[in-house]
């Protein structure tokens, strides 16, 4: 006798084939306001540090040092020992020295503290250390070069209350002064004789070492090297503007026309000189012309490159790197002193100085060199992300370590783009997740990570 299914048996199947249906609308639905699919980042590699109560907070410095504040505080660390201490009061952009301490400003005043204490000048300091009585203190002050000895900042004085910088002020100048970062004592001032409005000098960047001169341009047409602790001029290059200047250490490298100078800032003689058809600086980003010790100046020659090894140029027959340029497949490019080329999915770094193969990295078709970045031990390559669902710019990193030739951190492609690197081999990568619109919206999140070496080793 056969059996003939049910009407009730008809309707349960029926009712649970809904509610299954809505269960995974409710999903999905859930899926895309957390942020489509952009979701919370993955990051493989050596991860320092996260954070995703207070990303703002996290700034880099040199030598594995970084600054970050979190409910219990605002703390320094070092990240290969995970030595830290607490600040008293952090405020501003805070710069951070090798050895561990923070120079912030406010104002017109400059901090200088550490876990031993904390030091001040004052705005008024400086104008003392100035020396002319008829004009009134800045109303900020901004860091642009830091020794091991001092920092370099300046501010803008006038008759005029709290002046300040970038602004056309009538009778105010720029004047650099060198605080001590032993004490915060004034131990020299330069009246750069140029007014406030004047574009002098970029601001320090984050996570470059210390340097003995920085490169201030007074005028579109000329460049100087200050000295950070004398306080004089080291060197001016007149019909030199911004870009034709590098500095190294105490060597600095100029650009006139086809040829390229080194001369050594200390004795002021020629190191190395070397000349080609079309001659241009390699100059990263926004540095101001700074290259850390670790970096190497390189001359671009059209399809090849001059490489600074000592007191001799060392000739590469292939192509600098373009601004955030592929890899191309079966080709190579110079970036720093490294010949990257790429086979497929596999990069192989070559130190062209040393003339030798570092090693090979799988670093996928598709990713770029960041070339706005600081010369040093890392190389970011990214690669932006083409999401359906955001209109938000997002990237995927692959970081690795010229050193070894390994992945320090390798995403998904959900970060926001750029990078902030040190030249030591440790990055800051963040992600903004940002919630628009709807019922179930919520509020938007940022994130950032630490991401770098185990331990720091300087090249000799």
């Amino acid at each position: 006798m056969s059996s003939t299914p049910s009407k009730t048996a008809d309707i349960t199947k029926l009712v649970l084939a809904l509610l299954a249906a809505g269960v995974v609308v409710l999903l999905v639905v859930a899926f895309l306001l957390r942020g489509g699919f952009s979701g919370s980042s993955g990051i493989d590699g050596r991860v320092h540090y996260f954070t995703k109560d207070r990303s703002y907070s996290l700034s880099i410095g040199p030598n594995g040092w970084f600054a970050y504040g979190d409910e219990d505080g605002d703390w320094v660390e070092h990240a290969p020992t995970g030595e830290r201490w607490e600040q008293g009061s952090a405020f501003g952009s805070a710069v951070l020295t090798s050895e561990g301490a923070v120079v912030t400003t406010l104002g017109g005043d400059v901090r200088v503290e550490r876990e031993s204490g904390l030091a001040e000048a004052r705005a008024t300091d400086l104008l003392v250390a100035h020396g002319d009585k008829e004009v009134r203190p800045g109303g900020e002050a901004e860091v642009i070069g830091l020794s091991t000895r001092h920092v370099a900042v300046i501010s803008c004085m006038s008759t005029s209350d709290e002046a300040r910088l970038g602004e056309d002020v009538p009778g105010g100048r720029i004047v650099v002064s060198g605080v001590a970062l032993e004490d915060a004592s004034i131990t020299w001032s330069h009246d750069t004789e140029t007014g406030c409005d004047t574009d002098l000098a970029t601001l320090y960047p984050h996570g470059l070492p210390e340097q003995r001169y920085v490169l201030i341009t007074p005028d579109e047409q000329t460049t100087q090297a200050l000295d950070l602790d004398t306080g004089k001029i080291a060197r001016t290059w007149p019909d030199a503007p911004r870009g034709r200047v590098l500095v190294r250490d105490d060597e600095a490298i100029h650009r006139q026309g086809d040829q390229v100078t080194v001369t050594s800032l200390r004795s002021g003689k020629d190191v190395a000189r070397t000349s080609c058809r079309g001659a241009r600086l390699d100059n990263p980003g926004d540095s101001g012309g700074r290259l850390a010790a670790v970096a190497t100046p390189l001359v671009r020659c059209g399809d090849s490159v001059r490489l600074l090894d000592g007191d001799r140029f060392v000739t590469v027959d292939a192509p600098p790197v373009e601004k955030s340029q592929q890899v191309p497949d079966g080709g190579s490019v110079v970036h720093d002193r490294f010949e990257i080329s790429r086979d497929g999915d596999a990069l192989t770094l070559r130190d062209a100085l040393a003339d030798q193969v570092v090693g090979e990295v799988e670093v996928p078709d598709g990713y770029r060199i960041s070339t706005n970045d600081p010369r040093g031990r890392l190389i970011v390559f990214f690669r932006s992300a083409d999401k359906l669902f955001s209109d938000a710019a997002e990237s995927s990193f692959r970081i690795v370590d010229t050193r070894t030739a390994q992945l320090v951190a390798e995403t998904d492609d959900d970060l926001s783009p750029g990078a902030d690197v040190s030249t030591d081999g440790f990055a800051v990568l963040r992600e903004y997740q940002e919630r628009t619109g709807g019922r179930y919206s919520r509020s938007s999140r940022s994130y950032a990570w630490l991401v770098g070496v185990d331990e720091v080793r300087r090249r000799d």
